[in-house]
């Protein structure tokens, strides 16, 4: 059974610049206003395991590329209730430090901040003293601010501070996480490996109306996955897939025609190397230059991997998320000879 809790405090979710830009994920804090004049307690929050208590498999190592960056589409959630602290980690919080810190930074209020929070967790309250009788059953959730969203705003989630066994699920509150807000989540999370398109011939000997012939291996076009979940609590989960679906060519220039039948094949890569038997064929896959590059430096060849994204809840939920694109640009020169020779 899950114990609602809706304080008179009023809970703040703070987030350091460096987790905003997504560099500190475990830099947060808490505050607590309470008292007429809105006296403020802050409680650090400890280290995540990923995102503001969201738990995420594979965990972002930085070395790929992100999905969430380049759609305008895509709308994660602000903010989101998830687990902050175990009952004993609560009542140390209070006793060790916030009680005193009400004194200290209110002390007109403080008295009332005490009361009010002994009254609602105390050892007389519904909780007997924080819940340490439970210990180990479960979870004191508070509302997380979502560093990966552009303002990192809470201001649609409400301040609330509530208790949830690990056997159960949490409130449907605004901001309540369901399986769809963890893929929301864990979309940000996606890593795309940078995958550099192969050229026959190479970047740096391009001919004038020479077919380029243009790959990517199957080994560095593998589907990617990232699940979602809460710690703690198994029985919520989601898991994003991204499977690349095409690769989309750009010459670098309008003097060239491109040959764009780049989809991902059965095999699973795209396009294929040049073979001595192609010599009258033009590419699937590939790209034709028709002006030198001597007069004008090299032109910024990209390809440019579109992945199909979807998700799926541990409720037997899911559906689409837009798709992603990441690409790679490489430098390519153009000669201009009169006999071409393969």
């Amino acid at each position: 059974m899950t114990a609602l809790l809706v304080t008179s405090f009023v809970l703040v979710v703070s987030v350091s610049p460096a987790a905003a830009s997504g560099k500190g994920r475990d830099s947060r804090d808490t505050e607590f206003r309470g008292g007429r004049d809105g006296a403020t307690l802050r409680a650090e929050a400890g280290s995540d395991s990923g995102v503001g208590g969201i738990v995420f498999d594979p965990p972002h190592s930085g070395a790929g590329g992100s999905l969430s960056g380049r759609q305008a589409n895509w709308s994660p959630p602000p903010c989101y209730y998830a687990p902050r602290w175990s009952a004993s980690e609560f009542k140390v919080w209070w006793d060790g430090y916030a009680k005193d810190q009400a004194y200290k930074t209110d002390p007109d209020n403080a008295q009332e901040i005490v009361d009010t929070h002994d009254e609602t967790y105390g050892e007389k309250s519904e909780y007997e003293d924080h819940n340490i009788g439970r210990e180990g059953e479960g979870a004191w959730w508070t509302v997380h601010s979502n560093p990966n969203h552009p303002d990192g705003s809470i201001a649609s989630c409400e301040s609330r501070i509530f208790w949830v066994d690990h056997d159960d699920t949490p409130p449907p509150y605004p901001g309540s996480p369901t399986p769809e807000m963890l893929a929301e989540l864990a979309y940000a999370e996606v890593e795309i490996p940078q995958v550099r398109a192969e050229l026959s011939p190479a970047a740096d000997a391009q001919k004038v109306n020479l077919a380029t012939w243009v790959w990517m291996d199957a080994s560095d076009l593998a589907p990617v996955s990232v699940t979602a979940s809460i710690s703690g609590y198994s029985q919520l989960s989601a898991t994003v897939t991204a499977t690349p679906s095409r690769v989309e060519l750009d010459p670098g220039t309008g003097d060239a025609t491109v040959h764009d039948g780049c989809a991902v094949g059965a095999d699973g890569g795209v396009g294929r190397p040049y073979t001595t038997g192609d010599s009258e064929t033009a590419p699937a896959c590939g790209v034709t230059y028709h002006r030198a590059t001597h007069d004008r430096g090299p032109y910024p060849f990209s390809a440019t991997v579109v992945w199909e994204v979807s998700w799926e809840g541990s409720d037997g939920s899911g559906t689409t998320l837009p798709d992603g694109e990441f690409g790679t640009t490489q430098e390519v020169t153009v000669q201009e000879i009169q006999t071409i020779v393969r």
